[in-house]
């Protein structure tokens, strides 16, 4: 893989990831708005994930952005199920946290 390809298939996950977070910004809106505040709050952590990941001074600086943010998220999939949010979300959470924790992504 030449230098010219892998910058672009950087620059395309970057664009993905800032798609996302925007996507997953307005649900949060949709969802703070229609009185799910716990449920809102999940939301934009993920939001806030997904925008790390697009950012380049966040990703570029952070080892291993991905993994150790979703394991950071996993942490909120735990607090969440112990205040009893009732959502999937933090099962989605735990999942990927468990993934990071085994670099399977």
């Amino acid at each position: 893989m030449d230098i010219r390809s892998r910058l672009s298939a950087i620059e395309t996950e970057r664009a993905l990831f800032a798609v996302s977070a925007i996507v997953t910004g307005v649900l949060t809106v949709l969802v703070f708005r229609s009185g799910y505040e716990d449920q809102g709050a999940l939301f934009a952590a993920f939001s806030i994930y997904l925008g790390g990941a697009a950012t380049p001074l966040v990703r570029d600086n952070v080892t291993q952005y991905k993994r150790t943010g979703a394991i950071a998220l996993g942490g909120v999939g735990i607090v969440a199920i112990i205040m009893g949010i009732s959502s999937g979300l933090p099962y989605l959470f735990i999942i990927g946290a468990i993934a990071a924790m085994f670099n399977l992504f």
